[in-house]
């Protein structure tokens, strides 16, 4: 065994199962990392194992990492600093500075949260100026800047508000490698990021040093910076994962699926965007593969947008038409009943808002490949403004403070840096972009009606598939990008109501103990993959 697996394993001996297990499902993203740092905590007690304190104290620092502007967790950083040391002095000091950081009015900061969560990043632009404007030293006001700048999209009005208020070498490094990150100038964020590791020995410098590394082509030094992170964070679940997939190449888009494809959309009233699925589409190279849409009773210009693009696709492109709109699940299970369906060894499903890349079907190829079982495999979605900001990935389930069970979603609207591409299994995964098998179709069925018009449709026949053993395989290699703007817009007062019938109605179709059985049975998959991995990279 090598020194690194030794002390890997180590690690993971040490750790409480329950944090253990929920850093297995994911180690990613400040308010992941703060929910595990808090159980474990109470789990080590007053007087931890040095080991315990040492990843208690860069679990938490791994959070702030991700929101070095929060107050909240830089007090957290800030506290376990005084209790023992663990950092550098610019680190150490900054966090005592961030920890304080707190608005005149807090009514002002209210306001702006309140835009952003409606997704009105225009006035919470404006807002957020005129309170900077009237506090020109309180660096609080850069925590929504750089929000609005990196995970809303809006870069061009974020670029100088990096240079406006002065903060210690290693963090304002920090902060234009991200800018440069988002620009996708990533020669320029990687040097960035390897200045601000040696002012700072903040690991997560190592982490995006060497996801630029791999996006600029050079495998090999993204594999050496992710495997240095790795022996400061052997806890990181995510970053093993992401080592192991460069390391043997799961990252690489293939040949499509074996057989032949079928491409299955159905649209509402959504033409534009449509326009641009169906565009992104045929500039893609997607081999054999046929194309459905299903116009689901559209009153805009939905029927002028299939004509027009009826040219691009020539007797791949079949269009069915209805007087009505039937509903997500039953334009879906309208879809699955077509001979051209019924004929095809893999379905996928698309959003009419969403954006494949020109390999999509290559990376749906490797993922066949590398697991030949899978019958249901989905990808990692982002916003189509902001590309940085995560939708969805693979989801698992993990029980809340009344011991219910939920899907997790804590990486909605977390800035995506990579620790979300990897393969892997999961419990259910994205209805935006998803691949089925004709023995999956089959063997689970089609989509529950209960569930229209829409919501969990997909999510149920997820865990359906689940209940029978059948796991979801989740291809974080391939990114969709999403149109719509899901992780900040508000729902209606009916679309609320309907989410949480829909919801209440999924839990309600399994039982506690079918659920605790699904993830036991998960778990243990996990552990060996990992583990296998482990023992691969280390």
């Amino acid at each position: 065994m090598s020194p690194a697996m030794s002390d890997f394993a180590t690690v993971w001996e040490k750790l409480p199962a329950d944090v253990a297990n929920g850093l297995l499902l994911s180690a990613a993203g400040e308010a992941r990392l703060m929910w595990l740092g808090e159980r474990l905590l109470g789990a080590a007690g007053a007087s931890p194992d040095p080991c315990l304190f040492s990843v208690l104290a860069h679990m938490v620092l791994s959070a702030w990492e991700c929101s070095p502007l929060s107050p909240g967790i830089a007090s957290h950083v800030h506290a376990l600093q005084k209790k023992q040391s663990f950092l550098r002095p610019q680190p150490a000091a900054f966090s005592a500075v961030c920890a304080g950081l707190r608005p005149e009015n807090s009514s002002g900061s209210e306001e702006v949260r309140a835009c952003i969560q409606a997704g009105d990043a225009e006035t919470a632009k404006k807002l957020t100026s005129a309170y900077a404007d009237r506090e020109p030293k309180n660096l609080y006001w850069l925590h929504f800047a750089s929000f609005l700048g990196i995970r809303m999209g809006e870069l061009d009005w974020y670029e100088p508000w990096i240079a406006r208020y002065p903060m210690p070498a290693a963090f304002s490094l920090f902060f234009l490698a991200d800018y440069a990150f988002a620009r996708e100038d990533y020669a320029k964020a990687a040097a960035l990021y390897a200045q601000s590791f040696i002012l700072s020995a903040m690991p997560e410098g190592l982490v995006r040093e060497g996801e630029c590394l791999f996006r600029m082509g050079d495998r090999d030094a993204a594999g050496d910076r992710l495997r240095k992170a790795i022996v400061l964070r052997p806890w990181q679940s995510n970053l093993l994962l992401r080592l192991a997939d460069i390391e043997s190449g799961a990252d690489i888009p293939g040949d499509q699926p074996p057989g032949r494809g079928e491409v299955l959309i159905y649209s509402w009233n959504n033409g534009s965007a449509l326009e641009q699925c169906l565009t992104a589409l045929a500039a893609s190279r997607a081999g054999n593969y046929g194309f459905t849409v299903l116009n689901n009773g559209s009153t805009d210009n939905t029927p002028d947008v299939l004509r027009s693009k009826r040219e691009l696709f020539g007797e791949r492109m079949r269009v069915i038409t209805l007087p009505v709109n039937i509903g997500s699940p039953a334009a879906r299970n309208w879809l699955l009943s077509l001979e051209s369906s019924r004929a095809a060894d893999w379905v996928v499903f698309l959003d009419d808002d969403a954006l494949v890349p020109p390999d999509w079907v290559g990376f749906f190829g490797t993922a066949v490949r590398r697991h030949p079982d899978a019958g249901i495999i989905g990808c990692r979605v982002v916003d189509g403004i902001a590309p940085l900001a995560l939708q969805s990935v693979g989801l698992f389930l993990e029980t809340n403070k009344e011991g219910k069970y939920k899907f997790i979603d804590d990486h909605v609207n977390s800035a995506d840096f990579g620790l979300n591409s990897y393969l892997r299994r999961a419990i259910s995964v994205t209805g935006c972009c998803h691949l089925l098998s004709r023995q999956n179709i089959d063997s689970v069925g089609a989509f529950d009606l209960s569930f229209s018009p829409s919501q969990y449709d997909d999510a149920e026949r997820d865990l359906r598939s689940c209940s029978q053993g059948e796991f979801c395989l989740y291809q974080g290699h391939l990114r969709v990008r999403h149109c719509k703007r899901r992780a900040f817009s508000l729902p209606t007062p009916w679309q609320q109501v309907n989410v949480m019938g829909n919801e209440l109605k999924l839990w309600a179709s399994y039982p506690e103990a079918t659920l605790a059985a699904i993830m036991q049975k998960y778990l243990r998959r996990l552990k060996d993959d990992f583990v296998r991995a482990a023992e691969e990279c280390l």
